[in-house]
């Protein structure tokens, strides 16, 4: 991993470094600008799955990156191809004695 020195920009190298849990890590680095001379920490954190795991660990929680779930919904709807089904019957079929001509403002009226 490269990072830059945030003050001077020059190339920072990383030192030494731990890990905090599993999914954080922190790493120490010192500029390599001698005159500079900047030393600092940075953490590289594990958020989100790109790729899901074949072998996951069940304590490790991450959500799903966005575009992992939209290629799964496109895979599984190539798989499972859309059901031939007929026509739903017109909804004055479905609800006798209403009035189908009325609109959300104008609720249709109820026979006594």
């Amino acid at each position: 991993m490269k990072m830059r020195c945030p003050h001077c920009k020059s190339w920072a190298s990383v030192r030494s470094s731990e890990q905090v849990t599993p999914l954080l890590r922190e790493s120490f680095l010192i500029c390599k600008n001698a005159a500079c001379g900047h030393t600092f920490a940075a953490a590289t954190e594990i958020n989100r799955t790109l790729s899901p795991s074949a072998t996951p660990d069940p304590s490790i929680l991450l959500p799903l990156s966005p575009h992992v779930r939209r290629r799964d919904v496109m895979e599984q709807m190539a798989r499972h191809p859309i059901a031939q089904c007929d026509r739903l019957p017109p909804a004055e079929a479905d609800h006798p004695g209403t009035d189908t001509q009325a609109t959300e403002t104008e609720p249709a009226a109820l026979a006594p």
